[in-house]
């Protein structure tokens, strides 16, 4: 009975709430990265160079950054509902008033700004929301189908090519028109993140009372076991080493996502591709990634193990750059590279909000993941710039390619570091134990399906 009360919940918050959170990721990510696409004709129109573009679309990080800690904070007391419907609403409404705005290099800046500003929070926000919702037993799987959103944000890239073909509709380019669609889905998520989205458990009917009480018990009693381990404020949080190295990380694997992403169409561009053809190229990778990457986030499920889980793809993610960055020259194996990094990337991200999220709770988790979002976000402005200005000194791509690749190998090797410490080991075997101890309970339930597997389990690392 046990086991049919706690799937019959699984499935229904799931299906209330991650198709929903991945819709305003899948959104964000295109109102963020539409820049990418819209350059291919923007830049001309514009007279823009590789470096100011590189600035441009950089910049907007600086804004998000600065905002994204406090808007965090500002969510543990105005709730989720409220505020990321919030968020939304005013990034969408950016968007499609940059269609009209923007006029030089100096406007697309300022605009990129006001758009870090409005987005700052979101995603943080999400995540924050998955640890109010979620057990942990589930919960790295929602994470990485949360993340999976960026893999799916990159299919509409061939939409973005076509609706670059719009130029001359109503005297407007085709760019500004790229802006101006793809503002309006952040609009139409907002509303519906007012209507579905809830702060908890005890605000939603479509649970039954044994239901409901079921799902905050299990949070509840997860909680009380992390803060046994160490109970953290919000100051003692945010001088945690740990947490501190986390950032180090997330700064690392965030700015090899970022480079990629507003850099791809222009470096498939620089192959020989057409505008059209570069849509179909940039969602190549993540088509190729949905797959394995949800593959490998149910094994990090099963197996309870995430430093492993984090450290592999990375590699792969650093391994695929470099290739690619090698391979300019030969555009069949420089995109085989990108399609083999975008999945390390994005495994990498999808694991890595196990680690905070297990030994951080309430307003301290809050603080911790925008405190992470904060600092790794600061990468999106390096990264696109650093390329930029490589390859205006370059005049390649290759150099650019190469660093996002070195960044991957460097977050690898952190977090393989940090899987060593007392602590967050302490923290994870917990979570292990948990897991294993709450199966047991279950009659004919076990982890993995048997005793070895169990024992192999429960001897962590």
């Amino acid at each position: 009975m046990t086991e049919n009360l706690e799937a019959a919940v699984v499935r229904k918050v799931v299906w209330r709430f991650i198709p929903l959170l991945m819709a305003g990721e899948i959104v964000l990510k295109i109102d963020l990265n539409n820049i990418s696409i819209g350059a291919l004709t923007m830049n001309a129109d514009l007279g823009l160079s590789a470096a100011t573009y590189g600035l441009a679309a950089g910049i907007y990080f600086w804004a998000y950054c600065l905002l994204e800690l406090p808007s965090n904070l500002i969510l543990t007391k105005v709730g989720s509902r409220v505020w990321i419907s919030r968020i939304m609403l005013l990034w969408g409404l950016i968007t499609i008033a940059s269609a009209f705005l923007i006029h030089s290099g100096t406007s697309l800046i300022v605009m990129r700004v006001v758009l870090g500003a409005a987005e700052a929070g979101y995603s943080p926000a999400a995540i924050y929301f998955i640890s109010r919702w979620f057990p942990k037993a589930i919960r790295a799987r929602m994470y990485g189908m949360f993340v999976a959103s960026l893999a799916v944000s990159a299919l509409f890239s061939p939409a973005m090519g076509y609706i670059l073909k719009m130029d001359g509709v109503a005297g407007l380019a085709g760019w500004r028109w790229l802006f101006i669609l793809t503002g309006i889905p952040a609009v139409v998520v907002s509303i519906a993140c007012a209507v579905w989205l809830r702060n908890g458990p005890h605000q939603v009917k479509w649970l039954s009372p044994a239901e409901r009480g079921w799902l905050q018990d299990t949070l509840d009693q997860e909680r009380r076991q992390q803060d046994a381990v160490k109970k953290h404020s919000i100051g003692t949080a945010l001088r945690d080493p740990r947490l501190l190295a986390l950032c180090a990380v997330y700064f690392l694997i965030a700015f090899s996502y970022n480079g990629y992403s507003l850099w791809l169409p222009q470096v498939l561009h620089s192959l020989g591709l057409g505008n059209t053809a570069v849509g179909w190229f940039a969602a190549l990778p993540a088509l190729l990634a949905i797959g394995p990457l949800l593959w490998w986030l149910r094994h990090s499920d099963r197996s309870r193990e995430r430093v492993v889980h984090f450290v592999i793809p990375a590699l792969i993610a650093a391994a695929g750059l470099t290739v690619a960055g090698l391979s300019l020259a030969v555009p069949v194996l420089a995109i085989a590279g990108f399609c083999v990094s975008l999945f390390g990337i994005l495994a990498s991200l999808s694991v890595f909000w196990s680690l905070p999220t297990a030994y951080l709770t309430g307003g301290a988790a809050a603080a911790g993941i925008g405190l992470i979002h904060t600092v790794a976000n600061s990468s999106g402005y390096f990264g696109p710039q650093l390329i930029g200005v490589i390859k205006s000194a370059t005049g390649s791509f290759a150099g650019g390619v190469l660093v996002l690749g070195v960044a991957s190998l460097i977050a690898a090797a952190l977090v393989f570091v940090l899987g060593r410490h007392s602590a967050l080991r302490d923290s994870l075997a917990l979570e292990r134990e948990h897991h294993a101890t709450r199966t047991d309970a279950v009659p004919g339930r076990m982890p993995g399906g048997s005793p070895e597997h169990r024992k192999s389990e429960l001897g962590g690392r």
